[in-house]
């Protein structure tokens, strides 16, 4: 059964086009390499001001854990990583699983 990985990035207020910038330049580059398991990245709108959000797919805990550990040991990430970090205010993960009644 797959797993989900809700990932939500707070950050300083004013920081968004900053934060846009970053991942069009470093983070999409170093990231696209694992979109096999990412399902979409959203930009918060109404109620979720200065929020990043994405979800992530892995078919269980141990493919999400071996996925991540490959994303932080590479190069590329890491450079995207140093340059973003600076701008969250706040990090929140959650795991889910699909509901039953979904398809």
């Amino acid at each position: 059964m797959s797993i989900y990985e809700l990932r939500t990035y707070t950050l300083y207020v004013g920081k968004l086009n900053d934060a846009k910038d970053i991942y069009l330049n470093y983070g999409w580059p170093a990231i696209k390499k694992y979109k096999k398991n990412l399902i979409k990245y959203y930009i918060g709108d109404i109620g979720a001001l200065n929020e990043i959000i994405h979800i992530w797919q892995f078919e269980d805990d141990n493919n999400r854990r071996n996925i991540w550990k490959k994303i932080y040991s590479d190069k590329d990430f890491l450079k995207f990583a140093s340059k973003f970090r600076p701008l969250v205010m706040k990090q929140e993960n959650k795991l889910m699983t699909a509901a039953p009644w979904t398809p």
